[in-house]
């Protein structure tokens, strides 16, 4: 429930909760938002070359969790059936 004084997202119109201290920062946006329309070049379902972009971190975790010998797509319907009791 969105109050008057609520910061909402200037591109996707939902409210800017976990960095509202940096509404203004990221031109009053989610900080996911800011990125994908100022920082990432190219396809916003693929990484880019910036360092902080969030699908850059998954695939970085994927081949890590790889090299280790754990399967990725295990650990994330472990986590589906924990999270959800399935």
């Amino acid at each position: 429930m969105n109050t008057n004084d609520s910061k909402l997202c200037k591109r996707c119109g939902k409210p800017v909760e976990v960095n509202a201290g940096s509404y203004d920062v990221f031109e009053q946006m989610h900080w996911l938002c800011f990125h994908l329309d100022f920082e990432h070049d190219g396809d916003p379902d693929q990484p880019c070359g910036d360092p902080s972009c969030p699908w850059w971190h998954i695939e970085v975790f994927k081949r890590k969790l790889q090299e280790i010998g754990i399967d990725p797509g295990q650990v994330i319907a472990d986590a589906v059936k924990e999270r959800w009791r399935l």
